[in-house]
């Protein structure tokens, strides 16, 4: 959620018992919007996050850090100048606003004493660090703000520091003696209102989150209005207005982060109610790191698997289109027989044409009583008419065998390239991601080899189906080159290692089911880890991964085997939930996908196919749901 008033009330006050004192040692900028301090303490170091992102404003100790940039921002710079050794006298939060003022005393080369202040406003999209001297006068800022883009406050260098504007609120403290009073703490232009909005609209520094929990704990509809309360709904609303306002007044914080789904989405100061599964942390610090640290992995996940599938997705779309050119070929050739029929009746027949002729009639053929027509080029000698005939001809039939000979290699193609784009749409964690990148770059590395030794690689997709064709190097290779422009440190001593290993889940009977992250996995898994008698299980005549059920010699029951195959429909292209980036815990997909199966002894691999690529026989179909197995402890 974004930082509120009484967030950020209660943080100013943790931060300055927890900073006061410390000195600045060191100060970063890696991006735009984030300034990291480095303190140095009794205790140790510490790390200083100012973040003015629009999307996620925030101050707050820090375990994390990005990697600093070589060049550092002029903003950087100018702090380095002023605050590099300086101590931090406090960190104050003015009037419960999304405010904090950190005070530090600087000493300059000639040893006198002065203090600055940093003042960092997180008003989402007017969110900005702004660095006063004693006279709060501003010295420079990271946003700069001229009349052009308000004309209500500018903040530039030079111009007195002037506080954002009053929203005209009731402060807490003085909502806490309203409530102690016997009266409720909201104004009289809002008594009208639903109470969550009232109590929104009435004290400074709630959130709509925090005031929709007054509500719940009170047990009172949000959306009921203030005058139509009862006296015991108005009194258990005083109750709890009277515990959350006290401990607002009295810093008795208590951070909580919020799980839905089991991932931290949310977290709040105070302890709330109805914002999801909470978990307790030390600090206020600690509750947002913890959400912050996972949305930002999730928000490089998504933007790591966005590229990937930008780019296979261009492949594929070329892909397709040279198919659609190939089969456009074939269509066009159909009739190619009659251009060779035409050339040979011209020249059959030519004593019958006339210079002055632009068609020649030929009667009773091919069919006893019909006549035949064809159309002659002006100029041209009857032989030149029917040698441009025949001409024609060959170039058609030319066009068609061309046509034909590729046609398969690029229906391989788009299906290899297919299963590409649905294992990138099924990655849920970073592992299926580096696996996908892996094979790629295999993919690239097996082709370059094949084709230095004269060879052609001949990658064959679709279970049950035997195919000759060429792999899709163009798009391998825009693959490969956007894969490789991420440097891994160790990627000089793992070139030759799959990154990642495959997906493990446990099902009825505590049988162990395997499913591979890409398909150079599934090919291992299939015809190196599986024994003959463990079942495999694949989508029908879909792109998907192979799962195996390891069956330990024995027969395995009938929902064993359906958890496997709704395991194997999860993972298949039919499960849409991939595309808007659904996580594994969210195992309720009400999807029907066709699953074969069968032992691994019936899975054969094709000669000289891409990985992953195979046939089978003698097996048998489910119609399952696409869903993970229920249970959690059933993960690993």
């Amino acid at each position: 959620m974004p930082l509120d008033g009484i967030s950020t009330h209660l943080l100013a006050h943790e931060l300055n018992n927890e900073l006061s004192g410390t000195r600045i040692d060191k100060i970063y900028q890696p991006s735009r919007f984030e300034v990291y301090f480095t303190l140095r303490t009794k205790s140790g170091n510490s790390k200083l996050l100012l973040c003015c992102d629009p999307q996620s404003p925030r101050v707050q100790l820090t375990s994390s850090m990005r990697e600093n940039p070589q060049m550092p921002p002029n903003f950087c710079m100018l702090l380095r100048k002023y605050l590099q050794g300086a101590h931090i006298l406090s960190v104050e939060c003015p009037k419960y606003e999304r405010i904090i003022t950190i005070t530090v005393t600087v000493t300059d080369e000639l040893h006198d004493t002065s203090n600055k202040r940093l003042v960092i406003e997180m008003m989402g999209r007017y969110s900005n660090i702004i660095f006063l001297n004693e006279e709060d006068r501003i010295i420079d800022s990271l946003v700069h703000v001229d009349n052009s883009t308000s004309r209500v406050r500018e903040i530039m260098p030079a111009r007195i520091y002037e506080a954002p504007p009053s929203q005209g609120k009731t402060p807490p403290d003085e909502a806490l003696n309203m409530v102690n009073r016997g009266d409720l703490p909201i104004r009289p232009e809002s008594m009208q209102r639903p109470v969550s909005k009232a109590i929104l609209d009435s004290i400074l520094g709630f959130s709509p989150l925090l005031s929709d929990d007054i509500c719940f704990q009170a047990k009172i509809d949000p959306r009921k209005g203030i005058s139509s309360l009862t006296a015991e709904e108005s009194s258990a609303l005083l109750t709890v207005c009277r515990k959350v306002l006290t401990d607002i007044c009295e810093y008795k914080s208590s951070p909580t982060v919020f799980y839905i789904d089991g991932e931290p989405k949310d977290w709040h100061a105070l302890k709330l109610l109805d914002a999801g599964i909470g978990r307790s942390v030390s600090t206020i610090s600690e509750a947002m790191d913890q959400v912050e640290i996972y949305k930002d992995l999730r928000m490089r996940f998504e933007g790591r698997r966005r590229n990937l599938r930008s780019i296979l997705t261009a492949a594929c779309n070329h892909a397709s289109r040279k198919l659609s050119i190939h089969e456009e070929d074939i269509r066009d050739t159909e009739n190619a027989e009659e251009l060779k029929t035409k050339g040979e009746l011209v020249l059959a027949y030519q004593y019958l044409v006339k210079p002055e002729d632009s068609f020649m009639t030929i009667p009773d053929y091919p069919d006893f009583g019909q006549e035949t027509t064809i159309a002659l080029e002006p100029g041209m000698t009857p032989s030149e008419q029917g040698q441009l005939y025949l001409k024609r001809y060959r170039k058609a039939m030319s066009r068609r065998e061309s046509a034909l000979r590729f046609l398969e290699s690029e229906k391989d193609e788009v299906s290899y390239l297919n299963s590409l784009l649905q294992a990138v749409d099924a990655a849920t964690e970073p592992d299926d991601l580096s696996a996908i990148d892996y094979e790629i770059k295999t993919s690239l590395s097996s082709e370059k080899e094949e084709k230095s030794k004269g060879k052609e690689s001949n990658p064959v997709y679709h279970p049950g189906r035997s195919k000759s064709g060429k792999a899709s190097s163009r798009a391998l290779r825009q693959a490969a080159k956007m894969a490789s422009s991420r440097k891994n440190k160790n990627a000089a001593s793992k070139k030759n290692e799959d990154p990642s290993s495959p997906r493990k889940y446990f099902v009825d009977g505590g049988l162990e089911v395997l499913s591979g992250r890409n398909n150079i996995q599934n090919d291992n898994l299939t015809f190196h880890v599986a024994e003959k008698t463990d079942m495999w299980f694949h989508a029908k005549k879909l792109p998907g991964t192979h799962v195996i059920l390891r069956t330990n010699g024995k027969t395995p029951s009938d929902k064993a085997i359906v958890e496997a195959a709704e395991i194997a429909a999860y993972y298949s292209k039919s499960n849409k939930a991939f595309s808007k980036g659904a996580s594994e815990s969210k195992t309720e997909i009400d999807i029907r996908v066709e699953i074969d199966y069968c032992p691994v002894s019936h899975v054969k691999k094709i000669a000289k196919a891409k990985p992953g690529m195979v046939i089978y026989e003698e097996y048998s179909t489910l119609l399952v749901s696409a869903k993970l197995p229920s249970s959690p402890e059933n993960r690993k």
